[in-house]
């Protein structure tokens, strides 16, 4: 991957802002996400070699995922430690722990470069799309692995390809055009940051992790309308928002209704929205 190009400091202070005004739509969409994203869930917990008594450390679990997967995979033997940026997404992971009934699970608020636990502590490590969205990634997840003790195993989760992922294609390169923003360079974090087997192997094995191995699946989702896309995407995607949100409110509606018009393109004779994203996983061996 090339140098990025931003301020680390900087960058996360804008994450946390960002996730923390997210969270009221995450909350608002998270029953929708979770049918949807539940199988990426299930996959990372399986390579991870998450077992019963397992201690799990899940970075940027965001809302709480795949931390509340893997706690009910640990038991209540097991513990699952789930760290991310935002005070308000933690605050959300809590209160849906604690509706699942799950006791095994605690939240601590630090960006994945700031984490501190004793070294070789956790039987196996993970992150769904969230150290993606690291300013140094390979250096997060080096730090991770010194958490793991010898042989444990960390998943972690990325999109593909941009032509593959209409999802948040669609959108951003909508807003991009008609806002006249050019393409972040490459290896800026983000949701796309890593959208090759290349790109997310090489994370883990920069940071050196051993016999990684990248594997694809795919995630459909399903809005009732065009309409409710774009409330979706403005509500739980701040790269999209925060993309559209320095702009006068008149260029802000305009791009955003144009986002409405080229997803309604996809839309089926019911107007239903259905769109199908390549995922892709990767583990490898601490």
């Amino acid at each position: 991957m090339e140098t990025k190009s931003v301020d680390a400091g900087e960058f996360r202070d804008g994450q946390r802002q960002q996730w923390n005004r997210a969270a009221t739509g995450w909350r608002k969409w998270s029953e929708l996400i979770d049918e949807s994203a539940s199988a990426i869930s299930e996959r990372l917990v399986e390579l991870a070699g998450v077992g019963p008594g397992s201690r799990v450390l899940d970075v940027a679990a965001g809302y709480g995922e795949p931390s509340l997967t893997a706690a009910r995979r640990t038991g209540s033997e097991g513990e699952v430690v789930a760290t991310d940026i935002s005070a308000e997404m933690i605050a959300f992971g809590r209160e849906r722990a604690a509706a699942a009934g799950l006791e095994n699970i605690e939240f601590v608020e630090s960006d994945a470069a700031s984490l501190r636990f004793p070294e070789g502590s956790f039987d196996a490590a993970l992150s769904r799309w969230g150290i993606i969205f690291e300013p140094d990634g390979e250096a997060a997840a080096a730090r991770i692995r010194s958490f793991l003790k010898p042989g444990a195993r960390m998943a972690i989760s990325s999109w593909g390809p941009p032509d593959r992922v209409p999802m948040l294609a669609i959108p951003m390169g909508t807003a991009m055009q008609r806002l006249e923003v050019p393409p972040p360079p490459p290896g800026t974090p983000g949701p796309l940051s890593r959208p090759t087997p290349e790109a997310l192997g090489g994370l883990l094995e920069a940071a050196g992790f051993s016999d990684v191995e990248v594997e694809q699946a795919e995630v459909s989702f399903e809005w009732q309308s065009a309409e409710e896309f774009t409330d979706f995407m403005k509500e739980i995607a701040p790269p999209i928002s925060a993309m559209i949100a320095p702009h006068p409110r008149e260029v802000q509606e305009e791009t955003w209704a144009a986002i409405t018009e080229a997803i309604r393109e996809k839309a089926g004779d019911d107007g239903v929205v259905r769109l199908t994203n390549l995922v892709l996983l990767a583990a490898g061996r601490a």
